[in-house]
């Protein structure tokens, strides 16, 4: 009986690990876009949007943030429905 727990906890916290390693590599890629961006796309990155809003600003406080806290939900209410399973 509890060598199926500890398999069953084994299974578990592989299926978080590889859910928390993937959605980190997604933020990384996200995150590192930013630099790749500036230094191919300078001109486009540097335009300016609103005032002295440019893209590159937009990207990087807005659209990071905004993934930072879209993956945080998914991930949340991902684990809770799997939770609920079990």
């Amino acid at each position: 009986m509890s060598n199926d727990k500890a398999k069953e906890t084994e299974r578990y916290v592989a299926r978080e690990f590889r859910k928390s390693f993937s959605l980190g590599i997604f933020f990384l890629v996200v995150t590192l876009i930013l630099p790749i961006l500036n230094q191919f796309a300078g001109g486009f990155m540097l335009r300016k949007l609103f005032g002295e809003l440019s893209v590159t600003y937009l990207y990087s406080v807005l659209f990071i943030y905004i993934v930072a806290w879209v993956i945080t939900v998914y991930y949340v209410l991902r684990t809770d429905r799997e939770e609920e399973e079990h």
